[in-house]
């Protein structure tokens, strides 16, 4: 968790103008796991995205595929952590409107143990639904 805030912390730190941001709240690990607001950054294909929320923080990176599709990466601290690789449709595009999301990954049985695919993990699918503005 402390990992996910320090990242959070020095994103506003970053030589970046406003218009460059992304907003979007949702639900899903992408938005910190419940309800959550998600700040990101796109550069050409790479997005590299944090989020903060009721119950924890995530942070992740997708790659667009096109104007409606990314795949990616997401961390996600709340009352357990989640690793998960994880593919969005965009109804509009990447920075506007009606985002969708499916997270298939992996939940160590107890915070501490295991590590991505370890085999003291708990699989995980989780949708995503947010809007970007």
């Amino acid at each position: 968790m402390k990992k996910i805030l320090l990242l959070l912390g020095l994103l506003p730190a970053l030589p970046l103008k406003a218009s460059e941001l992304n907003h979007a709240v949702g639900i899903g690990l992408q938005y910190a796991g419940f309800i959550g607001y998600q700040l990101s950054y796109q550069n050409e294909e790479h997005r590299f995205r944090g989020a903060i929320g009721i119950l924890g923080a995530a942070a992740g990176y997708d790659y667009q595929l096109n104007q409606h599709w990314s795949l990616g990466l997401t961390y996600t601290e709340t009352i357990r952590t989640v690793y998960s690789a994880n593919i969005n449709y965009y109804f509009d595009d990447a920075n506007s409107g009606i985002r969708l999301g499916l997270d298939l990954g992996h939940m160590p049985k107890d915070d501490g143990d295991g590590f991505l695919f370890s085999g003291n993990t708990k699989d995980v699918i989780w949708f995503n639904f947010g809007y970007s503005f």
